[in-house]
């Protein structure tokens, strides 16, 4: 995933939590001033928490392209464990075959 697909996924949940906050506020049944307010309330709340969220979220995409990085690297080692078996493997049937004759 690169980094403009994370940043996109990090603005998308911002967004996703403004809206719902608005409407939340919007739908509940009270007074018009009361609404401004507890709508203005959670725009502050979200502005606050929006940069914490993008930065943790940007936090944990990093953590994910290291442990990626960590789990192909472990492929790479794993697939040369295996070859050098099935190499060594091939030299005890030789030698298993001149040992018969």
């Amino acid at each position: 995933m690169d980094t403009e697909t994370k940043k996109s996924i990090a603005v998308g949940a911002v967004a996703g939590a403004v809206v719902g906050a608005g409407v939340a506020v919007l739908v509940a049944p009270q007074q018009g001033h009361k609404a401004r307010a507890k709508l203005s309330d959670m725009a502050d709340k979200v502005k606050e928490k929006g940069s914490l969220l993008n930065e943790t979220g940007l936090e944990l995409a990093g953590k994910g392209q290291e442990v990626a990085g960590v789990i192909k690297e472990s492929l790479g080692v794993a697939k040369e464990i295996k070859n050098e078996a099935q190499t060594v493997t091939q030299d005890i049937k030789s030698e298993i075959q001149k040992f018969k004759q």
